[in-house]
């Protein structure tokens, strides 16, 4: 007689697989933060949600924003008058859109000042890493 074994494999969709710390900022800024003018400030989400310090809310946001299953746009701003709220139109979105890419570019510059500093006076010899491997290697295929 031969044994049979049945595996019953349970999928969860990507809404179960969200960490619910994520849905409730996101629900919490879609009814209280509806707007540029409605914006809410890095210090009352992490007192709100005990949250102990601006990495780990943007890490959150970060999740928020990179899940698709989270529709609306959050936006934000840094600075004394800055926060997180849901865009309402066009400018709210290129204004973070524009926020954003200054301060990846930014790091992006220090990345390459640190690799070229790495190359002065043959001070180390610094191979690519994985990352860049595959950007180098998409460039040359171009």
């Amino acid at each position: 007689m031969k044994k049979i074994s049945i595996f019953k494999k349970v999928f969860k969709s990507p809404v179960d697989t969200r960490n619910s710390l994520d849905d409730r900022i996101y629900y919490y800024l879609q009814k209280n933060a509806v707007g540029y003018s409605k914006r809410v400030k890095s210090s009352i989400l992490m007192d709100k949600f005990n949250i102990n310090d601006n990495k780990t809310l943007r890490s959150y946001i970060e999740n928020i924003r990179d899940n698709m299953d989270y529709q609306l746009i959050v936006c934000s701003e840094a600075g004394k008058h800055g926060g997180y709220w849901i865009a309402t139109n066009e400018e709210e979105v290129y204004d973070t859109l524009e926020h954003l890419y200054k301060r990846s570019m930014k790091m992006l510059k220090t990345y390459s000042r640190i690799r070229k500093k790495a190359r002065l006076n043959r001070q180390m010899t610094l191979k690519l890493n994985k990352s860049e491997k595959e950007i180098y290697k998409s460039i040359m295929e171009e």
